[in-house]
């Protein structure tokens, strides 16, 4: 996870962050939430997620519980890396800290993309998954970014595309309006950034010049199946920030369920899957 912005005034929502940490942050440790859509998406992008032989120091931006270094500890020991980790919402961060308190390869702190507690050119490399789209300003984000890493370093990062469970969402819609007003919906539905392959590229080469950066955005589309129970299991770990508002929470599950059985086509609910991987690396 990541930051969770306030549209109105550009600031974190400090109320949304505290809300997720306290409910939001356990379920990402929940091993089903790691096999189905975000988490099984999350593990297939970290397997293919490369390392130089140079490289000595990564950078998890929106580290949430320690996901990305679970399953890269393979990579950090046989090539003697160290790792850092950055996370807004502290319940978050306290599960990864816990979990590794015992592994020195491994530090923690407080920050977000738009505040990142590094120097300057002193990262080989970023890694992020399914967290960029949680900011308000994309190309303030590249610009940090580019800000820390090293002119012959590399980053690759997955997010939610602009048009990510588009048919989904609208089951969604249709419960969240017996519980929340129009302004309400609109304010969910503005709190992730929603960008197509090429404003996300057009927005990493304000912070990455082309002339010194290779950028490559792709979008990975798919459309993945489960029963209501599955599909609970990522919405759990995921959905503090739309339903933070939502005064009968069991009562809005019991309607979410009844909308979701009505897009059931026989395989299942279908969950229409689009996600960017952004691929950025140093020509030096």
């Amino acid at each position: 996870m990541s930051e969770l912005f306030d549209k109105r005034d550009g600031q974190v929502d400090k109320d949304t962050v505290s809300t997720y940490s306290k409910f939001g942050a356990s379920a990402y440790e929940d091993q089903r939430n790691r096999e189905f859509l975000y988490g099984n998406k999350t593990v297939e992008f970290l397997k293919n997620v490369r390392f130089d032989n140079n490289c000595k120091f990564v950078l998890d931006i929106g580290c949430g519980t320690g996901f990305g270094f679970d399953e890269l500890k393979d990579e950090f020991d046989r090539r003697d890396m160290k790792g850092l980790g950055i996370e807004p919402a502290r319940g978050m961060l306290d599960i990864a800290i816990e979990k590794y308190k015992d592994d020195p390869r491994f530090e923690w702190n407080t920050g977000s993309f738009e505040d990142i507690p590094c120097e300057d050119k002193s990262v080989d490399k970023i890694i992020s998954t399914l967290a960029l789209h949680w900011v308000k300003d994309l190309e303030c984000a590249a610009k940090e970014m580019a800000r820390v890493l090293k002119e012959d370093g590399s980053l690759e990062i997955l997010m939610i595309a602009r048009d990510d469970g588009h048919y989904f969402k609208k089951a969604i819609v249709k419960a969240q309006r017996k519980h929340l007003t129009f302004a309400q919906i609109i304010k969910t539905a503005g709190l992730a950034l929603r960008v197509s392959p090429e404003q996300c590229h057009a927005a990493m080469a304000v912070g990455f010049s082309e002339d010194k950066f290779d950028i490559r955005v792709e979008k990975i589309s798919d459309i993945v199946y489960g029963d209501f129970e599955a599909h609970m299991k990522w919405w759990k770990a995921r959905s503090t920030q739309i339903i933070c508002d939502v005064k009968d929470k069991d009562r809005f599950m019991k309607d979410l369920q009844e909308e979701l059985k009505k897009i059931w086509d026989g395989q299942g609910i279908p969950f229409d899957s689009n996600l960017l991987t952004i691929r950025i690396k140093g020509k030096k």
